[in-house]
């Protein structure tokens, strides 16, 4: 049953209702790397000629800037600070997009790449933890709407592991799901089509990643509830790192794959780089008692356990990569690479290599996760082949270019009609499924290609601290131009991001007949999802979105 924004009170839950959602799995290691591959040649003349497999790289909270890849014409100081030698690697031998975007926040984010629909229309638009709660912040002048999904995804829904597996795909997730609340069956990615479930639960984060402190087992997480990452007791009270023990099973799982004889898809879900910002004990050296890059700036210790995070995240990608090739399946899986928000930058994190702080973090955009900003949703985004070779089937019947650069703008809901379509899966999808993505594979090959799309945000909450664009706020790209609606202040704001990327020069009063055009056809796009409003406290009403003054007038004249 949907909630309205004022219920405040959870239901009990504990530990042992839960414990069916938690129950580790029972995953049996194998011997060694010559049995895994004495089974592969009679796996591979089983698999589908038409069928990839697919890897989905998806890190938690990574920013645009996050990377020694440069998502820009120069590199920048971030880009000089972090290592990421695989993304480096990734992108040389595939397509990297510098306009893709996720929404502001990670379960809308999520929701939609298993949907293939904008949060405005499935309705799950801010981060879940109880069935009953809106979890939204408590300041200003306006709360979430009154119904939207606090319960997050459930098996109900059409999802994207649902559609491959009724494709004849073997599912896998590893690490965090975050897709469904406690207590419901949402929460457990098994009941919304993996096949197998590694670590994911309702958690949004860890409560620890290191296996010294159980992953945060036994922990006191937030409200009571449990934080600590399931099914991994294995590695208790022992020196690992949660991403290293991810990639093991991974790994694992991806061995045991090809015995199923069937392609396989990969939901490789990383916990990093989201809070605790916790050292990873083995990489974090390369950022100790150091400097930023060409600068007096000493790297704080908890932007040298944030680095060590995403190289460890960066590590990861390469041992799976070097997995599949040793597997001899390289040439016959998709890569795809992202992030599931903006860049962590309005709390916790410290000075950046620029000498700024909070909100600066992912400069040259601006603000950060959760923001309406570009720093709160733009993301790094990769599409590759593991290992590029034109002589292979599958890659002549899908051909991606290799070490070349997209403008096109792309949302994370595109992931859906794009996967489907690679895995041949659009006849299991329901007759009339409305889908907002697009499928993307016509700019794999022709990187030049650009096709005009409105790109829509709408968070109507607020997300927690405050800063730049952490409000209620819409939002849409159209070609160049971005316009963005506040709720709170009911002001229209208007960027050239072609001549203004951070976002510094309202526009909103110099063009008011292309504010006028962008607002309405903003408002038309969210209507058209069945949009639900932020309610204000006062009154008690929906808070709709208001055209600028004069719209209607100067629309009629234009």
């Amino acid at each position: 049953m949907i909630k309205t924004h004022r219920v405040t009170h959870a239901k009990h839950f504990t530990v042992s209702r839960l414990g069916a959602v938690f129950a580790s799995l029972a995953i049996g290691l194998l011997t060694g790397q010559a049995q895994a591959l004495a089974t592969t040649s009679d796996s591979q003349q089983s698999q589908s000629s038409e069928q990839p497999n697919i890897v989905l790289f998806l890190v938690d909270d990574m920013g645009w800037q996050d990377t020694s890849l440069a998502f820009t014409a120069q590199p920048t100081p971030a880009n000089q600070h972090f290592r990421t030698p695989n993304m480096e690697a990734l992108a040389a031998k595939g397509v990297k997009f510098t306009q893709a975007y996720s929404h502001a926040v990670c379960s809308p984010s999520r929701v939609s790449l298993m949907t293939g629909q904008n949060p405005t229309r499935h309705h799950v638009s801010n981060w879940t933890k109880l069935p009953d709660i809106d979890h939204s912040g408590s300041w200003g002048p306006n709360a979430a709407p009154r119904d939207w999904r606090t319960e997050g995804l459930q098996p109900n829904d059409v999802t994207l592991a649902k559609t491959l597996q009724q494709a004849g795909y073997h599912t896998i997730h590893v690490g965090k799901a975050h897709f469904g609340a406690y207590g419901t069956q949402g929460a457990e990615p098994k009941n919304l089509g993996f096949d197998v479930n590694i670590a994911g639960h309702a958690a949004g984060a860890p409560a620890s990643y290191w296996g010294e402190k159980n992953f945060g087992n036994g922990m006191e997480g937030a409200e009571g509830l449990p934080q600590g990452v399931p099914s991994l007791a294995e590695y208790h009270q022992k020196k690992v790192h949660l991403t290293d023990v991810l990639t093991e099973k991974a790994k694992q799982e991806i061995t045991k794959a090809q015995q199923t004889g069937k392609p396989f898809f990969l939901n490789m879900a990383y916990y990093a780089v989201h809070t605790p910002i916790e050292a990873h004990p083995r990489l974090v050296k390369h950022y100790q008692n150091k400097t930023y890059q060409d600068t007096d700036i000493d790297i704080p210790e908890v932007e040298e356990n944030y680095a060590s995070l995403v190289e460890g995240m960066d590590d990861s990608v390469g041992g799976v990569l070097q997995h599949l090739e040793a597997l001899g399946i390289a040439e016959n899986t998709l890569v795809v690479f992202t992030s599931d928000n903006g860049g962590l930058s309005g709390h916790s994190r410290q000075t950046t290599p620029r000498g700024t702080e909070l909100n600066s973090h992912n400069w040259p955009l601006h603000s950060g996760k959760g923001s309406a900003y570009e720093g709160g949703t733009r993301v790094p985004y990769i599409v590759a082949w593991a290992k590029p070779d034109q002589q292979a089937a599958m890659q002549q019947a899908l051909p991606i270019a290799v070490n070349k650069m997209s403008y096109q703008q792309v949302m994370i809901e595109d992931l859906f009609p794009t996967l489907v379509a690679v895995a041949d899966a659009k006849q299991h999808l329901p007759q009339g499924y409305p889908l907002d993505g697009m499928d993307t594979r016509q700019f794999w090959q022709a990187t030049d290609k650009q096709v005009m799309r409105p790109v829509v945000f709408h968070y109507p909450h607020v997300w927690g601290p405050h800063g730049p664009g952490y409000e209620p706020h819409s939002a849409m790209r159209l070609g160049d131009w971005k316009v963005i609606y506040l709720y709170n202040s009911r002001t229209w704001l208007l960027y050239d991001l072609a001549t203004d990327l951070t976002e510094q020069h309202n526009l909103a009063q110099r063009y008011p007949v292309k504010l006028a055009q962008l607002a309405s056809r903003l408002k038309q796009e969210l209507e058209s999802m069945d949009v639900q409003w932020p309610v204000n406290r006062v009154t008690d009403k929906d808070e709709e979105m208001k055209l600028p003054q004069g719209s209607e007038a100067l629309l009629a004249q234009h």
